[in-house]
This record gives structure tokens, C-alpha cells and sequence, in this order.
């Protein structure tokens, strides 16, 4: 992959584009999934209230150095139907990622397993990471289970941890997979 730092990212699997959204790339489809209740109960936060200005500077944040937000922009169509977020910490060689599947059709038809895939080999052997972790913020099934399925470990559940978006107290996941970790579970699947 020949991507600069700083400079926009564009990568591809077998059925999508994923590639840094700019904010030329906002669209109404994009601003709807901050303001969609159910989409933003994965998340545990209320609906936002967005409008293009705030999407917009919301999208601004993103340097592609240590911070990308990525559009997930469906082949055939090439609409975008969700993005991937990644916050890299070079000192510490990790990242945090966050995945959000707005276009509700495309729900448990495999994205996250398949865009996921293909950031963590950009994360480990391009950026020569050597921990990716994530969070999940209350009881979300379906994130549970894409984590573990794709190999990482929940090294902790935080009790009570953080008000929900009903006001009640929720528990918050932790999720991590080391670099050896993935590699073994790359070989495991060839």
C-alpha cells in the first residue's frame, strides 16, 4: 500500500473501498446515521442533533497521521455505508478503533469482519503497531461478537463505569488483540 502520513488513506477488500472521508464527502446519508436513535444506541449516546456544519468539522478533526475516519463505500454501488475509526498512539504502539455501519441494510452481513481484516494488517504490518483495542460502551451483542471472533480478548469489563444515553449506569468493555495474536489467527484461517 502506498499511503503517505498525512496524506488521505485508500485501501480495498474483497467487497468495499475504505478511504478517508473528507468533507467534500459528506452526505445526507452520513449526517443521518449521528442523528439516528438506534444507530447511536450501538454507540449507548443519544442522537446528536448534526446538521452538515457540525459533521463537518466533526470530519476536520482527522490529520490521517494519528487520527483517521474512513468511509466504508460498497463496490457495486459505491455508496458509502459506514465508516472505521482508528486513533494511533505511536509512543505506545496501539490504536483504538471504533466501526459504525450506518446503512442498516448491510447489518450482519459480515462488514466489520471483512474492513476490520484488512485495518488490522494495515495497523500491525504498515504502521508496525503491536496492540489494537477497543471499547463497547453497555451490552452491545453484535460488537461482542465481532471482537471475539476476529481473535481479541476482553481483558476487562469496567462495571457501572459511565452513564447511558437512558441515564442508567453501564458497564464498559474492553477488547484487545496483540500483533502475535493476529498473526496467528491470520494463519489459523488460510
Amino acid at each position: 500500500m502506498s499511503w503517505q502520513p498525512g496524506q488521505p488513506l485508500q485501501t480495498m477488500t474483497e467487497r468495499f473501498v475504505l478511504r478517508s472521508i473528507l468533507p467534500a464527502h459528506i452526505n445526507k446519508a452520513y449526517i443521518s446515521w449521528w442523528n439516528d436513535e438506534e444507530i447511536q444506541a450501538g454507540f449507548n449516546f443519544k442522537p446528536r442533533g448534526w446538521g452538515l456544519k457540525e459533521a463537518q468539522i466533526h470530519v476536520s478533526k482527522f490529520d490521517n497521521k494519528e487520527s483517521f475516519h474512513l468511509g466504508i463505500y460498497d463496490k457495486a454501488t459505491k455508496q458509502m455505508i459506514g465508516f472505521y475509526t482508528m486513533f494511533v498512539n505511536y509512543g505506545t504502539k496501539r490504536a483504538l478503533t471504533n466501526v459504525c455501519i450506518g446503512d442498516k441494510s448491510w447489518w450482519g452481513k459480515g462488514v466489520v469482519l471483512e474492513i476490520r481484516s484488512k485495518m488490522l494488517d494495515f495497523l500491525f504490518f504498515n504502521l508496525n503497531l503491536e496492540k489494537v483495542v477497543g471499547t463497547i460502551h453497555g451490552r452491545n451483542l453484535p460488537s461482542i461478537y465481532n471482537y471475539k471472533a476476529q481473535g481479541f480478548r476482553n481483558e476487562a469489563i469496567v462495571r457501572s463505569h459511565m452513564i447511558g444515553a437512558n441515564g442508567g449506569r453501564i458497564d464498559e468493555y474492553h477488547f484487545g488483540l496483540l500483533k502475535e495474536e493476529w498473526l496467528a489467527k491470520r494463519k489459523e484461517s488460510q
